[in-house]
């Protein structure tokens, strides 16, 4: 799929946040940790290889129908984003990648990973982002915010980034190594008064959760 024509996001703005100075910290020191390796898996934030990678990570595309945008909040190095492009290519979808994070460097390394779509990268903090356009698909993480505001931010999300026809996927990872499984996202969703239209599990046993909501 070529990229659509857009004007370039070569500039960083400065970040505007909602979040508590010690998360958005905690959120900030990720890009140093990341960027140790030079393992685009490990620059993901994923320490178990590849066949892991790809059992607790693709069931994502689940939530995929057709073809469409498809914007990765806390994209990292975007190579989640360039793994389900490939997946969804395997189903015959084809998807355009986006991806926002709020590490300058996470999202020049992005950018040289998927070259045809460095425009389509953004430096910028998730909690009061405004998106310069929506999308068919997003996908965030739930710990992407305090727990707090996770219902704020997936209605803010609904309402700013996702086509009126598209569906948000949330997402929640736990831990193998601390013993942690992943939030019920499902259910927590279920909580905030919206409609999960579909939910999927990663690894076995299931160390990943995912669950979608239409626009």
């Amino acid at each position: 799929m070529r990229p659509t024509p857009r004007a370039r996001n070569d500039s960083i703005a400065p970040l505007t946040t909602l979040l508590p100075p010690e998360f958005l910290a905690r959120v900030q020191s990720l890009e140093d940790a990341y960027l140790a390796s030079d393992d685009p898996i490990e620059q993901s934030g994923f320490h178990g290889g590849p066949v892991r990678w790809r059992a607790e990570r693709e069931p994502i595309v689940q939530a995929v129908e057709g073809d469409g945008s498809f914007l990765d909040i806390g994209c990292a190095n975007g190579y989640l984003l360039e793994c389900l492009v490939r997946w969804a290519r395997e189903r015959r979808i084809e998807l355009e990648p986006f991806g926002v994070d709020i590490g300058p460097r996470l999202i020049a390394a992005a950018r040289r990973l998927l070259p045809g779509f460095r425009d389509n990268f953004w430096v910028a903090e998730a909690s009061d982002w405004q998106p310069p356009r929506r999308f068919r698909y997003v996908y965030t993480l739930a710990d992407c915010v305090p727990e707090s505001s996770l219902r704020e931010y997936v209605v803010r999300l609904v309402d700013r980034a996702v086509e009126p026809d598209g569906r948000l996927i949330v997402g929640s990872y736990g831990s193998r190594s601390r013993g942690e499984p992943p939030l019920d996202i499902a259910t927590i969703l279920e909580s905030f008064g919206v409609h999960v239209m579909g939910r999927a599990f990663g690894g076995d046993p299931a160390i990943s959760a995912f669950a979608w909501v239409d626009g």
